[in-house]
């Protein structure tokens, strides 16, 4: 049998206590600690378990990438779609590399309790389960809500961005909001999600009525959002269809409750479209007279675009308005040399200035990465190369040539 655990846990570098609840079959909590520190989460998870195979929710990052941005694509794709900002779970350059979720599980391997970092849904593996109890409530709210049955898809969407919670928590709440209207706001939270299938809100209905200050009513929060994410994990296993897996189990992901209407917000243009990918035959035509083009990859895999890259032997030169954090396409001007087809375009490797300005200080290399905007935008990478030689929106105009460009390419 899959015991189905959860676990609220402080983020690095906040105040609060971790809870760790125990739930039965149909969702109801069993049982709840208050784990010092996250050895001893794993050690109240492997009690908690009983030496069965487990599912714990958490509430913080558990898959992360290597270095390389502050906000992972599923934060980006909740903001963009439901209007909901998660705190970024991303690993920056300067941000160092224990994520609470990854010594979670470390800490559990280190118990004898490995586990993967999603769920199993033949229930047969250990396994984790990212849930963020503010969005989880979000929909749950929404769910429960009777403007859910407005008339038109537009309206619902705009509806849905902007319903929030009142803030509860220490870490969301205004600095100035004391104990009694945090206790209210989870009253009032509580209120309005009433009785729910597989949601135990007992506990927290519980601390609430004993609660006579901030420690108490921060106790009332975490059991409220435990309760969330065990919730949405037996839903998850239990009724698929009524929740959303969002993200991917290489780059992060995102777990919760979901009716139709949220599921089609989500999926709905998920990833924009990169673009039209050249054939390579007509790519050698463009380009073959001012480029020489060579594979990226030494193994072409079915079904995935060939990645092409082209080094110009006559260098186009463009200039660019420095207007943001990004080289938009539709501020680009073709100052000379053979102009660069865009369809498939991914990368760029650049000099800043024209042929006659080569000072020392603009003479390395720059990259240009294709950014997933629909409009056609690249990012500045790394941004700090970058900003050593452009002021951030200094709104002037700048020149560039093209020494490199890769392309994504049809198989032929």
């Amino acid at each position: 049998m899959l015991r189905i655990l959860a676990a609220d846990l402080p983020r690095d570098g906040e105040a609060g206590e971790n809870t760790v609840v125990a739930t039965d079959e149909s969702g109801a909590i069993t049982a709840t600690r208050h784990p010092a520190n996250l050895p001893a989460v794993a050690e109240a998870v492997r009690e908690l378990a009983g030496g069965d195979p487990f599912l714990v929710a958490v509430d913080v990052p558990v898959v992360v990438r290597g270095k390389g941005s502050r906000a992972r694509p599923v934060e980006n794709l909740v903001r963009r779609r439901f209007g909901h900002r998660l705190r970024p779970g991303g690993r920056g350059k300067s941000e160092r590399p224990g994520a609470a979720g990854e010594a979670l599980l470390a800490g559990l391997a280190a118990a004898g309790l490995p586990c993967v970092p999603y769920p199993d849904r033949d229930r047969r593996s250990s396994g984790l389960a990212e849930i963020h109890p503010a969005l989880a409530l979000k929909a749950l709210l929404w769910e429960v809500s009777t403007v859910v049955r407005a008339s038109g898809a537009e309206q619902r969407g705009e509806l849905f961005r902007a319903y929030a919670a009142p803030a509860y928590r220490d870490a969301s709440s205004p600095k100035r909001a004391g104990w009694a209207e945090r206790a209210v706001a989870i009253d009032l939270i509580l209120r309005a999600l009433g009785r729910l299938d597989g949601f135990d809100f007992r506990p927290a209905r519980e601390a609430l009525l004993s609660a006579v200050g901030l420690r108490d009513v921060e106790r009332a929060g975490a059991l409220l959002d435990a309760a969330l994410l065990a919730g949405t994990a037996h839903r998850y296993l239990d009724s698929p269809e009524a929740c959303l897996f969002l993200g991917d189990h290489e780059t992060g992901y995102v777990i919760l409750p979901a009716d139709g209407f949220i599921r089609r917000l989500a999926l709905h243009d998920a990833r924009p479209p990169r673009g039209r990918l050249f054939p390579k035959a007509s790519l050698s035509e463009r380009l073959g007279e001012v480029a020489e083009l060579r594979p990226v990859e030494l193994i072409t895999v079915e079904g995935r675009p060939q990645r092409l890259e082209a080094t110009f032997r006559e260098r186009p030169v463009y200039e660019f308005d420095n207007l943001d954090e990004m080289l938009w396409w539709k501020h680009c001007r073709h100052l000379a040399g053979p102009v660069l087809p865009t369809e498939g375009l991914d990368e760029l490797v650049v000099l800043l200035g024209r042929e006659d300005d080569e000072p020392a200080a603009r003479a390395k290399p720059l990259r240009l990465a294709r950014s997933r905007h629909r409009t056609l935008s690249f990012r500045f990478d790394p941004p700090g190369d970058w900003r050593a030689h452009l002021p951030t929106r200094d709104g002037r105009t700048y020149p560039f040539r093209v020494l490199r460009a890769v392309y994504e390419a049809l198989q032929q």
